[in-house]
């Protein structure tokens, strides 16, 4: 198998034409070169680290160019979740082309923590993420703060829904709270299961 120089776009096309790339895997015949295998793999590297910030800037796009009923359709045609094309959505709204890193240095996910602060700081979180080679958690901790988990008092669940709600932060088409928030609201209703989480989204 011999594969020339060529676009990413182009190698995918080929590969589909020849038949060993198919939705559910990918089968190469005897003797494909090391310098193939490792043009095959940049390019679906590049398909997963950028997949979010595409599809996020595509569903942007057809939102402002035909409207919301059209952008719907689009992402209908993704065949993803309605919620997750939403989340990419809003944060390619939020988060410019400008402002981002790139995804090799900083995953999607990792950037979308900054989308509900303005670009200039932005831009200072995401250099010192970068920099200082922090985690989604770190930078989130960062910016808004680590508290202590103070204990919740479950007969005053009002006080503890109002602490809440004072500390919310608008993110994405929902609402984040603090995982001290999060796990005295859980105390004050008496929910102690485990797998113990750090955000919370409203509606």
């Amino acid at each position: 198998m011999s594969l020339p120089e060529r676009t990413p776009g182009a190698l995918w096309h080929a590969l589909e034409q020849s038949g060993v790339l198919t939705p559910t895997g990918l089968q190469l015949p005897e003797g494909v070169e090391e310098e193939e295998l490792e043009m095959i793999g940049r390019m679906f590297g590049a398909v997963k680290h950028t997949s979010s910030f595409v599809l996020g800037d595509l569903f942007l796009y057809s939102q402002q160019n035909y409207g919301d009923d059209f952008m719907v359709h689009v992402q209908e045609a993704t065949g993803l979740a309605h919620q997750s094309c939403e989340n990419m959505l809003s944060i390619c709204r939020r988060v410019g082309p400008s402002v981002r890193r790139a995804p090799t240095e900083l995953s999607f996910h990792t950037q979308a923590v900054v989308a509900p602060l303005k670009p200039n700081d932005q831009r200072h979180w995401l250099k010192l993420a970068v920099e200082g080679g922090w985690s989604r958690q770190r930078l989130r901790d960062e910016i808004y703060g680590k508290k202590e988990v103070l204990p919740a008092v479950d007969a005053n669940i009002g006080e503890v829904v109002r602490g809440a709600l004072a500390g919310a932060k608008e993110m994405m088409d929902g609402w984040w709270i603090s995982r001290d928030s999060y796990v005295r609201l859980r105390a004050a209703v008496n929910d102690r299961e485990d797998g113990d989480g750090d955000t919370g989204r409203g509606p």
